[in-house]
């Protein structure tokens, strides 16, 4: 299959690339030429240095792709940035794909939408509430594309499946709140966490299989889908990011009466990915344990690429 990844230079298109072209895909990176530039093609790669707000070269872009993964997003917190540009952009190309017939388009989403987490575990049927996330104008634009792209696909019957998850992982994981943390007990600074506050982490190849599962299965058209690989609790994170930063931190668990530290830290995404699982036969790719390992060698990673960059 021929899937063109819109943001394929960020991390995690840089983590589908290496699964898709591994299990025999033919991808093409779309992304700004200042992101592509130091990309190589290969026999089952291309590279296309292209704009979203450029409709004519999104149209030459799609010739002979199957299915469109859209990553693309600026992160900008200026709402006019996201609606000029990211917006703009993600129509630019639901018509470009809508006018090539491709098998399908993939809107890939996030948890930010429901807000805050009203009721465990957060399924699908949660309300979105963008407006009360961390980041309300980043859940705010997110949940506009998602109910774009779903108008598009009843309207004009381009073929979309959307995903939502919390936090992404590879063989490293980001994120500033982490990296707090791992600066904290760098520090010799004590950590404190909430008492069963976590998430649910997804591993980058299980999004590709998710992904690879939506653009055979008639079920996914018009359908969203949150997506998770294993629940961590930031009492657990917090205790292995002091014993791979060889800290003597303390860690302390407070309760929620006495919790005064980030937001953030305090909430807890139990995502639900039944759904997906029912309808697509998604299953995180690795069994409990081995999910466990592969999140630890990835925090173990940012441990040690945050030190590095400290000293």
């Amino acid at each position: 299959m021929r899937i063109l990844l819109a943001g394929g230079a960020g991390e995690v298109g840089r983590y589908l690339t290496s699964c898709f072209c591994e299990w025999g895909h033919h991808v093409a990176i779309l992304d700004k030429p200042e992101k592509t530039s130091a990309l190589q093609p290969d026999y089952n790669l291309s590279i296309i240095q292209a704009d979203l707000t450029d409709p004519e070269a999104l149209k030459e872009s799609l010739t002979d792709c199957e299915a469109v993964v859209n990553l693309a997003w600026s992160f900008d917190e200026d709402p006019r940035e996201l609606f000029s540009g990211d917006i703009v952009g993600h129509i630019n190309l639901m018509d470009a794909a809508a006018t090539a017939q491709v098998k399908r388009y993939i809107y890939v989403s996030t948890a930010a939408v429901y807000g805050t987490p009203q009721n465990q575990p957060v399924t699908e049927e949660h309300i979105c509430l963008p407006e009360q996330a961390r980041k309300p104008m980043y859940g705010i634009a997110k949940h506009a594309a998602e109910k774009l792209s779903l108008a598009v696909c009843r309207q004009y019957g381009l073929p979309v499946t959307v995903f939502r998850f919390w936090w992404a992982f590879g063989d490293t994981i980001g994120g500033n709140n982490l990296r707090q943390l791992i600066r904290k007990a760098m520090q010799g600074d004590p950590l404190s966490v909430l008492a069963g506050a976590g998430g649910s982490f997804l591993a980058m190849n299980d999004l590709a299989a998710a992904i690879e599962l939506a653009t055979v299965n008639h079920k996914a058209i018009g359908a969203t889908y949150n997506l998770g690989s294993l629940f961590l609790t930031w009492q657990e994170i917090g205790a292995s990011i002091i014993e791979y930063a060889k800290s003597r931190s303390p860690l302390t668990i407070e309760t929620a009466k006495s919790w005064t530290g980030p937001a953030f830290l305090g909430e807890t995404w139990n995502i639900c990915w039944e759904k997906a699982a029912t309808e697509l036969g998604y299953s995180p790719l690795l069994d409990p344990d081995s999910a466990r390992i592969a999140f630890n060698l990835a925090l173990k990673s940012s441990v040690e690429t945050v030190g590095n960059v400290s000293r």
